[in-house]
């Protein structure tokens, strides 16, 4: 299976590339713990800030596994350099369905130079103590305003950098919405405001997360600003971040800018592809390939 996957991925890459779009960029994976789906006899406590600015984090973007000390954590020899910090937004709440409260927060990663790599990082609440699950990489510099659990869902209220942006100086409202998908964390939703324009988003109207479907299949959807020349970029990937298929889309929309709306039917069964999939609707932005909007649905195939 996973050579067919290879096979069909290289190929629309290779396609793809020919029609100028981007190509595919799945998050980063995770370290996987499983979700407990059995309901807790006792109740377990929420973490705690103190425990999770103290916890033991696997580094998203440099790898390495630290341990914090009230926030924080240093490495120094030589010419090598690492501080990590726990940033100040952070959000307790129920992400895996075992009714005990988990967390998310914002690690800051900095080698020496001036950048700060910022990643999102899910944190489960195993017995009371806090064990990372998931994380996904936010960017350089970005501003995390705040972070709210909402149904199992982390909803990041950030400023992010526009294209005539300093790396000092994100200016850009963007709300990025994750979810934990078979073990994996995913942005499954992204909004976006440029210069008090109406706000950029991409809604998926049918089918709803979590449906069952039957190869072929139809997604439909609507846009509140229609993309440049009125195209979308359309991926699937498999949970753990497998690339499937990536094409272009166009949306209906009466002008330029205008809401519009979409449709594309998909057959996976050429694939030999059953299961979960993880279909995904981007507006990239030509002035800087940056993602301006993204909508999304995961449906079983059946």
């Amino acid at each position: 299976m996973k050579n067919k996957h290879f096979v069909l991925a290289l190929s629309l890459t290779l396609a793809l590339a020919a029609c100028g779009l981007p190509p595919a960029t799945p998050l980063p994976p995770a370290t996987v713990v499983p979700a407990t789906t059995t309901p807790l006899t006792t109740a377990v406590p929420p973490l705690t800030l103190e425990a999770l600015r103290n916890a033991t984090y696997t580094l998203p973007t440099f790898g390495k596994t630290v341990t914090l000390t009230d926030g924080g954590y240093r490495y120094e020899s030589g010419p090598e350099k690492l501080d990590v910090i726990l940033l100040n937004a952070y959000a307790i709440g129920e992400l895996n369905g075992d009714e005990a409260p988990d967390a998310v927060v914002i690690l800051g990663e900095n080698s020496g130079g001036s950048g700060t790599f910022e990643s999102v990082v899910v944190v489960y609440n195993v017995n009371g103590m806090p064990v990372q699950a998931g994380a996904a990489q936010l960017g350089d510099r970005v501003l995390v305003k705040s972070a709210v659990i909402q149904n199992g869902e982390i909803i990041l209220d950030m400023m992010v950098h526009g294209p005539n942006d300093g790396l000092c100086c994100p200016s850009l409202p963007n709300v990025q919405t994750y979810r934990m998908i078979e073990g994996y964390l995913w942005l499954t939703r992204l909004t976006s405001n440029i210069s008090g324009t109406a706000e950029r988003v991409i809604t998926v109207s049918e089918p709803v997360n979590g449906a069952e479907v039957s190869n072929p299949f139809t997604v439909t959807g609507d846009v509140t600003i229609a993309p440049f020349e009125n195209t979308l970029a359309v991926r699937i990937f498999l949970p753990d971040g497998t690339p499937v298929n990536e094409s272009p889309l166009m949306v209906d929309a009466p002008d330029m800018g205008a809401p519009g709306t979409f449709s594309r039917q998909f057959d996976l069964s050429n694939a030999g592809i059953t299961g979960p999939v993880i279909i995904q609707f981007v507006d990239i932005s030509m002035a800087d390939g940056s993602t301006l909007a993204l909508g999304s649905v995961v449906v079983e195939v059946k």
